[in-house]
């Protein structure tokens, strides 16, 4: 009886257990908390066009709305749209594509997230790029699948094409592409493409390409390599595009895949189940978008060449700061790992002391240490001021490079997250040490470290360990090597990075490794604490 009257507790499912928040949500409701304040933020986080839908498009919605088209309609889409986006996919993917093809949906996600269940299921592997959008490995965990992410090449354009090989099993059933990427405006290689392919078609596995930024590209006259296009992949693989990007209708909430008829129609099943249908209104503006003059999209293309060419420079001009000059949608990604700082805190130091909201490379998978996400799409003065205050908060930090090392040691523990380690006395949470991202909040100091692990992290997962000191090719060598002592196993001589800060005095040192358990993250950090050549560690 007393059972019965208490409140009910809930506990997530396996299901659901392990879903995280989009970082970029999370980073903008910390800036509004600021601004609500009355601290000034200038807003580098959310990837939203800055350009107004275009005027015809408007005008059809409105004109759908009026006209009483308000009701029920197909839940693979109205058969204009659908004939429409065959007709569009047929001219710019070179491949021709019917309306039977053609799931519409309230935005690209469900074109990621339905047919992704519709494939996988538990024991399947599904290989996705890491650092890449989150959506990837939550419509992954989701579907019970086994996420896989590949880390990327250091420019961010594609995948380390060598990690990428040592990746694929037996067991591989999808592999996720994002060209070009989100978060680094990355655009694949077609030989890259053609060797993914190859390589699906040799596993027999699908192939789930998100296009949503295919017509943002910069600096390549025939666009990016679309794995639809090539020869035999399109009974393999699943196409996704949209409007929000291209067309700048992020609130309309309208995409599209294409796929074979027979997962169409799964797939479709799975909308009937869920949403029910697209608003037909927004699907008539759809219409309006892909059948209507371009030169809207032309115009902000141009325009967003001239802000990613000042971004790259102005960023590139901030000592320690590298960044790539990315060939496609709206994003810069540059590499801050030279500060001895994790993404995290770079990117609450911008936000709290510089008054500019950017997001912590982290945000996209463990491969995003060391980096930042900067999004392009705010007009020029917006982004003037934007990397003036970056330029301002990370030249202080870059002064200090040279500065004595027991007070800039000292300047790094106090600065750093951390991760809690077992206190074996106590039996519960005791010890600190410096992690990627550190604990999180809500994680109580009664744990204990396998009721902490079991929360915040799932195994197998693959993580980026950095280490920074001073030195050359011994230093590296030498991190390396304690690594692989404390696992017992090599370390493929991919998934190791360096780079020297600006000055030359330090050098950063990036392992990614596969971990089978917590107790093994423990073994890492103690062998570079132990190391006295090694100033700082992530």
């Amino acid at each position: 009886g007393n059972r019965l009257r208490g409140k009910k507790e809930y506990v997530p499912t396996e299901r659901v257990a392990s879903l995280q928040n989009e970082g970029a949500y999370a980073v903008l409701a910390a800036a509004n908390a600021l601004e609500a304040k009355g601290k000034d933020i200038v807003h580098l986080e959310i990837g939203q066009p800055g350009f107004p839908s275009p005027a015809h498009v408007v005008d059809a919605g409105v004109e759908a709305i009026t006209g009483g088209k308000t009701k029920y309609s197909n839940p693979s889409g109205i058969p204009n749209l659908k004939r429409a986006i065959a007709e569009y996919v047929t001219r710019t993917r070179g491949v021709a594509t019917s309306p039977a093809q053609v799931v519409v949906g309230p935005g690209a996600k469900p074109g990621l997230f339905f047919p992704t269940l519709a494939l996988v299921q538990p024991g399947d592997e599904v290989m996705y790029p890491d650092p890449g959008f989150p959506t990837y490995r939550a419509m992954i965990e989701v579907a019970g699948a086994t996420p896989v992410p590949v880390p990327l090449r250091p420019d961010g354009a594609s995948f380390d094409m060598a990690a990428f090989r040592s990746k694929v099993s037996d067991r591989t059933k999808l592999i996720v592409l994002n060209s070009p990427a989100n978060p680094t405006g990355g655009v694949m290689p077609r030989e890259d493409v053609e060797e993914v392919a190859a390589i699906a078609t040799s596993a027999d596995a699908w192939v789930l390409s998100d296009e949503i930024y295919s017509r943002l590209t910069y600096d390549q006259s025939e666009g990016a390599t679309s794995v639809y296009s090539l020869p035999d992949m399109k009974e393999r693989t699943v196409l996704v595009d949209g409007f929000s990007k291209t067309y700048c209708m992020t609130g309309w909430r309208l995409g599209w895949a294409v796929m074979p008829e027979a997962l169409a129609a799964r797939t479709e099943l799975l909308a009937v189940h869920s949403y029910g249908c697209v608003a037909t209104f927004t699907q008539e503006a759809g219409v309006a978008a892909l059948e209507g003059p371009q030169d809207q999209v032309e115009q902000m293309v141009s325009e967003y060449k001239l802000r990613r060419d000042f971004v790259v420079r102005a960023l590139n001009a901030i000592d320690g700061v590298e960044c790539p000059t990315p060939a496609g949608a709206f994003y810069a990604f540059p590499d801050v790992s030279s500060f001895g700082m994790t993404s995290k805190q770079i990117a609450n130091l911008l936000l709290n002391e510089g008054g500019v909201a950017v997001l912590p490379g982290t945000d996209f998978g463990a491969n995003g240490e060391g980096k930042i996400r900067l999004s392009y799409v705010g007009d020029m003065d917006t982004l003037k001021e934007g990397c003036a205050r970056i330029a301002k908060v990370l030249g202080k930090l870059s002064s200090e490079d040279d500065a004595d090392d027991s007070s800039k040691e000292k300047k790094s523990k106090d600065d750093s997250s951390y991760i809690i380690t077992p206190d074996s006395s106590k039996g519960n949470v005791g010890n600190a040490m410096p992690v990627i991202g550190g604990g999180g909040g809500g994680l109580g100091a009664n744990m204990t470290w396998e009721e902490l692990d079991e929360k915040v992290n799932t195994y197998p997962m693959d993580r980026k360990f950095q280490a920074i000191g001073e030195g050359g090719q011994s230093f590296i060598d030498e991190v390396v090597a304690l690594i692989e002592k404390s696992l017992g196993r090599s370390v493929p001589s991919g998934n190791v990075t360096t780079r020297p800060s600006k000055k030359g005095k330090y050098v950063a040192v990036n392992v990614t490794v596969r971990l089978e358990n917590g107790n093994e993250v423990l073994e890492v950090y103690g062998a570079l604490k132990s190391c006295e050549r090694v100033k700082w560690f992530l």
